[in-house]
């Protein structure tokens, strides 16, 4: 029986054309009964329950045998040879849980890939409902797609076995929600960084600290995929116990695991591909960010320091009046009756205003150096030393300070040598090797 006919048994369905496997499957209904293809299946959420469990089965020839059956946690257990703790990966939960693929040697292997909670036996494929309605649609996608490759094994099998098979639909289906969701991040995040490459928004910064929230949470999840295949593939121990049709003993030097490892290994590099694309997009936005925060930290000096000189205006126009403040004083200072009093003032009152202004200039350029702000000593390069340097004769000893009389007097003749060290100034060649160790200090 088909999953259209399990599903909505009043309709008899055709036979469909081979469609893209992942594209939404949907049954539409009409006065003529017919189904078509790339449209959703009607798979609904389920609610959780802590006694039950919900599951469909398929065959190993694709026909559904349980469409969202109930199973008591305890029977069901019992049946398929779990331990409670198991549930806990593959249960109907809205909690994600981290993907994990283990295995139970010769008897089960249990898959936890995103949307996708399903054990593969032998004989049977077991997928568990989900809670929720956004992973419900991929479900239904899915299970459309596993019941065409089951039944058409040496389309989609190339002669593998029934478990393999499975596993393959698995990561076939995981993979390519995988490569839409980073295109998709590709896609959005490249627009907003090449509009910031224009200008710097507040808005479109906003929008890529949301993005790059989804793209991490993507590259983690894309990370733990990777992970779990790389585990699988590095232990010969899980891969003689993933073989449940034809049991293989764990043998490492009779057994060859190859047919399974090229089907692994062949998801690794994909996935890998994946995590390499959202780790350089996610390099691409860090960098984007430090240099914005470069520009926005280059446009709040310049404030600062348009705000400094319009202080220094003012500090020099403040002192400038502080004069004729004093001259304006109803005191008697007896140069109301000079000719030269109102212009003494207005020249002592304008260069005491200049000498401030210019004094402060100096000490606010002395800062920009400090700080690499743009100066003309900041652009210079750095003198590189030269190779060889021929030694000059050594230079003379430098010339002590005479003592005055007062000194001589208060301190003692013996004051000039008392407490002094005796330090011989370094050679050229020393003056190279201090050079040169201090521009590999720079470097590192």
């Amino acid at each position: 029986m088909s999953l259209f006919s399990r599903l909505i048994p009043t309709l008899r369905p055709r036979k469909l054309p081979l469609a893209f496997p992942f594209s939404p499957i949907r049954i539409t209904r009409s006065n003529t009964t017919t189904t078509r293809p790339n449209e959703a299946l009607p798979i609904k959420p389920v609610t959780p329950n802590d006694l039950y469990v919900s599951c469909t089965t398929f065959d190993k020839h694709g026909t559904i045998t349980a469409i969202s059956k109930k199973y008591p946690k305890t029977t069901f257990l019992k049946d398929n040879h779990l331990y409670p703790r198991d549930l806990r990966k593959i249960d109907t939960s809205s909690i994600d849980v981290a993907p994990t693929i283990m295995i139970r040697p010769s008897d089960a292997i249990l898959v936890n890939l995103l949307h996708i909670k399903a054990i593969i036996k032998r004989d049977c494929v077991m997928i568990f409902d989900t809670s929720a309605s956004e992973a419900a649609t991929k479900l239904g996608v899915f299970m459309y797609d596993l019941e065409l490759k089951l039944k058409s094994p040496g389309v989609h099998g190339h002669g593998l076995p029934f478990e393999f098979r499975a596993l393959e639909s698995i990561l076939v289906n995981v993979m390519s929600y995988l490569e839409t969701e980073i295109k998709l991040h590709e896609s959005s995040c490249g627009v907003i960084l090449s509009e910031l490459e224009d200008q710097v928004d507040r808005h479109k910064l906003q929008d890529l600290l949301i993005r790059s929230k989804k793209l991490s949470s993507f590259y983690q999840k894309a990370v733990l995929i990777r992970d779990v295949l790389e585990e699988l593939l590095e232990n010969d121990e899980d891969l003689a116990g993933m073989y449940l049709s034809e049991q293989k003993h764990f043998n490492p030097e009779f057994e060859d695991y190859d047919d399974l490892e090229m089907l692994l290994e062949s998801y690794y590099r994909q996935c890998d591909e994946f995590v390499q694309h959202a780790g350089s997009l996610l390099n691409d936005i860090k960098a984007t960010e430090e240099i914005v925060n470069i520009i926005l930290d280059a446009n709040r000096n310049s404030l600062m320091l348009f705000e400094l000189k319009i202080t220094v205006y003012t500090l020099g126009f403040t002192v400038a009046t502080l004069v004729p403040a004093f001259y304006g004083m109803n005191l008697k200072n007896y140069i109301e009756e000079s000719n030269f009093g109102f212009g003494a003032v207005i020249v002592i009152s304008l260069i005491q205003g200049l000498l401030i202004t210019w004094m402060n200039f100096n000490k606010l350029h002395k800062v920009q150096k400090l700080t690499m702000m743009g100066t003309r000593g900041a652009s210079k390069p750095l003198p590189q030393p030269h190779v060889h340097i021929p030694t000059p004769p050594p230079p003379p000893p430098p010339l002590k300070p005479k003592m005055t009389l007062l000194q001589r007097f208060w301190f003692g003749p013996g004051r000039q040598n008392r407490g002094r060290r005796k330090f011989d100034r370094p050679t050229s060649r020393e003056k190279d090797v201090i050079w040169r160790m201090i521009n590999d200090e720079k470097m590192r």
